[in-house]
């Protein structure tokens, strides 16, 4: 089988240069294993007897080594973007999450500590290249660590202390170079700036476009990214033919419906419903908690002015007249698998996709959201998109406005900070509905987004008590 050849490869491969390999390889279409690079994989295991300091208690240990090294500096937490303006000197990043967008700023830090992220990852990578120290996979780190409290980071022993600790620093981790010297350690010098260094680090900004790739790690970057892109497109650009999906048994009021992919349903189904016991699609139960954890209490009420701005869309906006058969009238249709979700939905006048991957790889979950539409005009749709998105940057999610669409996401968790993530959008999706009809007043704006806030915390404190 291929994978024992895979196995017996990197055996070998490891073998001959005396430690872990990071190996990229393929099967020609003639079923020939082809290596096409090896580099050191640089990750520390967990010793058995960790070499932590003697007669000095860490504040926390545990994690994984992303980036190998010791750091002292100054906690800097970090939850939106906002917070990296103000980052101060000898700043040590705490995140939740190991998200992409941070390695802009770590030539700016000390180190780096995150509650979740895969030491394979974007940023853990960037981080091993600017020899950043970073310990990834520290649960509560944002809220055992205060801001500006003095640390020192030893992400090779997965250890926090609290101040300064000069032993630590005065430690070296010698790394042997096992090409040093060599024809090939020359040739490889000379090429390297054509293939490791990262230029487009930000996939929302402006100069991350192909026309700025200088290296075949940009290029494989922006294809990465451009290519989660499309996937998230694909429920948008594809209709499904009524008779795929099932219509979903519940005793709420609104209709969607389901199309098994692969394995989402526990057993066929060959009657036209089925029954919500039968899904065992781990994203969508969580987005199905979310969605029924709180009734909703209708539609708000509406002022004269936000009546007419409703009625005036809904005269001359052909996309909101039912007549046209536009995309706006379509149903509620979620596409799953047991670890994949897709729910691309219409409510009213709005739309919203939301698109997950929840398993046991870290580093391959995943969710995209995208919340966009809405009767009012423009500026009340503008303004709800911001609503939506202030709330989720409560929540950890990385945001982005545009106009009167909002984006949302989250990469490289574990599972349950999936579910728990999905189980909050799915109540956004349900409790947001209409809420673009009174968003001129800021004072019903905040009493809105205060009852919605109270609700999530509701959501996510009691299950923190259950765990």
């Amino acid at each position: 089988p291929q994978i024992i050849e895979l196995a017996r490869m990197a055996s070998r491969i490891e073998a001959h240069y005396g430690m872990p390999q990071d190996i990229e390889w393929a099967f020609t279409p003639e079923a020939s294993l082809v290596l096409l690079q090896t580099r050191p994989l640089d990750v520390r295991e967990a010793q058995a007897v960790p070499n932590l300091l003697p007669g000095v208690s860490p504040l926390i240990h545990g994690g994984q080594t992303a980036s190998a090294g010791t750091a002292h500096g100054f906690v800097h937490v970090v939850k939106k973007d906002v917070d990296i303006l103000v980052l101060p000197e000898k700043a040590i990043l705490v995140c939740v999450e190991a998200a992409p967008k941070w390695a802009a700023v770590l030539n700016r830090c000390q180190g780096i500590i995150t509650e979740q992220g895969s030491i394979a990852g974007h940023l853990a990578n960037v981080s091993r290249e600017f020899n950043i120290p970073a310990l990834f996979g520290v649960p509560s780190a944002t809220d055992l660590l205060r801001p500006g409290q003095e640390i020192t980071l030893d992400a090779d022993n997965m250890a926090i202390y609290e101040g300064l600790q000069e032993t630590l620093l005065d430690r070296k981790q010698e790394r042997p170079n096992m090409m040093e010297g060599s024809s090939v350690f020359q040739t490889l010098l000379r090429v390297n700036k054509f293939i490791t260094p990262l230029h487009l680090i930000d996939p929302d900004g402006l100069e991350f476009k192909a026309s700025n790739c200088q290296t075949l790690h940009d290029i494989t970057r922006f294809c990465h990214e451009k290519s989660v892109q499309e996937m998230f497109n694909f429920g948008r650009d594809h209709n499904f033919s009524p008779r795929s999906s099932k219509q979903l048994k519940t005793i709420t009021a609104m209709q969607w419906w389901v199309i098994n992919l692969d394995d989402g349903f526990r057993k066929e189904v060959g009657s036209k419903m089925v029954p919500l016991d039968n899904i065992v699609s781990i994203p969508m139960l969580a987005l199905w908690r979310g969605i029924v954890a709180f009734p909703w209490e209708g539609p708000p009420s509406i002022d004269g002015k936000g009546f007419l701005s409703v009625l005036f869309q809904s005269a001359t906006n052909s996309n909101l007249e039912p007549s046209m058969a536009s995309q706006f009238a379509e149903k509620n249709y979620f596409m799953i698998s047991k670890h994949f979700c897709n729910l691309q939905s219409r409510f009213g006048y709005h739309f919203t996709s939301v698109e997950a991957l929840a398993g046991p790889r870290s580093r391959e979950n995943y969710i995209r959201f995208q919340f966009k539409g809405g009767a009012a005009d423009y500026h009340r749709r503008e303004r709800r998109a911001r609503f939506v998105g202030e709330i989720l940057d409560e929540f950890d999610f990385q945001i982005k406005v545009r106009e009167d669409a909002m984006f949302a996401r989250l990469d490289d968790c574990d599972q349950q900070f999936i579910e728990d993530h999905l189980e909050i959008l799915g109540h956004i999706l349900i409790h947001t509905r209409q809420l673009d009809m009174i968003m001129s007043k800021e004072d019903v704006v905040q009493l809105y987004k205060q009852r919605i806030l109270h609700q999530l915390r509701s959501l996510t404190d009691a299950k923190k008590k259950t765990a």
